[in-house]
This record gives C-alpha cells, sequence and structure tokens, in this order.
C-alpha cells in the first residue's frame, strides 16, 4: 500500500494516525498495515535533529540512556534493504506534522553523543535522510516518458532505453542499491558517476512492485549492465556467472569478465535470476 502525500502539507495527530493506520505516540511509529515507517523530527523537543546538504540527520529512538540499534532504530537502518516506505515529518510547532516526504538512508548510521531527557550524555543513532520522489509518482513519470519515447521515430532504442535508465537512476531504486553497495557487482567499479541501477527482470516486463523491488536490481558498470541487458552473460540460481559461448577470449578479457564471479544470492533475487537466465540468456541462443 503506497501513500501519497504532498510535501510540506500539514495533518495534526488523528490525521496522521489515520492516514498511516499507526499508533498515536513515539517518533517511529511503525505500521504493519500499511507497511511504512513514520518519522517525526519534533524540533521542539530533546533530539538534535539537523540538516547539512539537504541531508537530514535524524536522532534514533530513546530518550534516556544509550540508544540500541534494535526495534525501530533497526527497522529504519534496514530499511533500504527491505520494501518498507519511510515517511519523514518535523514537528516545528506542537500538534502540527509537516510532510517533507519519503526518505531513504543516504550513507550508513553512525553514533555520536547527545543529552537525554535528564541531561545526561549518552550515545544515540545518526540516521542520514535523503527525500526522494513518491515511488507511485515515479512510475507513472517514467510511463509516460515511455510513451513519449515510443512516438519518437528519430531516437534509437538503445537511446530510449538510456533516457528511462538515466531517469531511473535517480531515484529510491537506485539509493536502496547504493546503500547495499556502493561498487558494480561483476567488477567493483566504485565511481557512482558510472554505475548504473540495473533491473534483472526489465522495467517493462515487470509489475509496479517489481519495479521497485531492490531485489530485482543491480549496481553495474556500463560494460556490464550492457552484457547482462542483451544476455550475453547472466547467473545460475546459486549465483555462478554464466558467460555465452560466442563471446570470446579477446572480448572476455577488454570486458573485465571474470568466470569464477559469484553473485551474492537470497531467496527473492534468485527468482530474478532465474527469470534473467531463462528469458535473457537462453533465449538469445
Amino acid at each position: 500500500m503506497s501513500i501519497s502525500i504532498k510535501p510540506g502539507t500539514i495533518l495534526n495527530n488523528d490525521q496522521l494516525t489515520k492516514t498511516f493506520l499507526c499508533a498515536p505516540q513515539g517518533g517511529m511509529r511503525r505500521s504493519h498495515r500499511t507497511n511504512t515507517l513514520v518519522l517525526i523530527s519534533d524540533q521542539t523537543g530533546i533530539y538534535k535533529d539537523r540538516v547539512e546538504n539537504n541531508i537530514f540527520y535524524y536522532t534514533g529512538m530513546g530518550q534516556v540512556g544509550d540508544q540500541t540499534l534494535t526495534s525501530q532504530n533497526k527497522t529504519l537502518a534496514e530499511s533500504n534493504e527491505s520494501s518498507i516506505e519511510v515517511h519523514f515529518f518535523e514537528v516545528f510547532k506542537p500538534k502540527e506534522y509537516t510532510y517533507q516526504g519519503i526518505v531513504v538512508l543516504a550513507d550508513k548510521p553512525y553514533q555520536e553523543r547527545q543529552k537525554d531527557m535528564n541531561g545526561n550524555m549518552r550515545n544515540v543513532w545518526i540516521f542520514p535522510l535523503q527525500v526522494v520522489q513518491n515511488d507511485i509518482e515515479l512510475v507513472q513519470e517514467i510511463e509516460r516518458l515511455e510513451a513519449k519515447l515510443v512516438e519518437d521515430e528519430t531516437l534509437e532504442e538503445t537511446e530510449k532505453e538510456r533516457i528511462v535508465k538515466t531517469r531511473i537512476g535517480q531515484s529510491k531504486f537506485k539509493q536502496k542499491l547504493l546503500n547495499h553497495s556502493k561498487q558494480c557487482a561483476i567488477c567493483g567499479v566504485d565511481d557512482e558517476r558510472f554505475l548504473i541501477a540495473s533491473h534483472i527482470k526489465p522495467w517493462s516486463q515487470s509489475t509496479n512492485e517489481e519495479r521497485l523491488d531492490v531485489n530485482n536490481g543491480l549496481l553495474l558498470c556500463p560494460n556490464h549492465d550492457s552484457l547482462f541487458d542483451k544476455g550475453f552473460i547472466s547467473f545460475y540460481e546459486e549465483g555462478k556467472i554464466v558467460i555465452a559461448d560466442d563471446l570470446n577470449d579477446t572480448v572476455r578479457v577488454f570486458m573485465n569478465i571474470n568466470p569464477q564471479f559469484r553473485l551474492k544470492m537470497n531467496e527473492n533475487k534468485s527468482l530474478y535470476i532465474k527469470w534473467h537466465f531463462q528469458n535473457r540468456f537462453m533465449s538469445r541462443k
């Protein structure tokens, strides 16, 4: 269930609770019914939340003593690897919750020292957060973009694919992949400017849920993205790379294809890889 609220909208506590089907109190409110985590940064409270270079540095849950990476702190820490939507509100006036948008972790959580509600110094967890475009709006925007590109007969198909991939690369989908690993899954290139958020099961053939599922993604450099997208390389379900027979040794060397490479797998990613192997790799033979 995706919830769409315009950034800048002010809700009262009752409206917030009914919208997200969450608890009426607390700064981190988990709702299993809407699969959301609501974060509330109360600028009138004890926490020292701040904004630097468009990144929100949000203090975790726990008002007394050292904070631990458990409960909703753990939920937030793992949010880029899960399907949960994280919604961010700020409180500038009591009982007024100003919506900022959907956020993702911009970097790994870390600890710093702050005072608790009793004035004692303690360790807290800080979560760097970045606002991203609403997922449903992103899907709709890219669908409109695809429709427009279909009508443009002056562009090659490869250029149309590049334009769509570039737009996806500005989304929560790529940010989730970057939080898991900041390098090409095959060769290790670690310059984010050259990493592509590549779908295992292509965007055009995926459901909206599959389009936004981080398990349906790999970070790849341009060379390996092209090889993977065209089905010249794929993976077995256990993660071992498989290479097309018609790629000669020269191509393999210059395209940096290591036959010993193994992809880290989980059950959900394995299902997407199986689809790619059957529908991209085997179908081109």
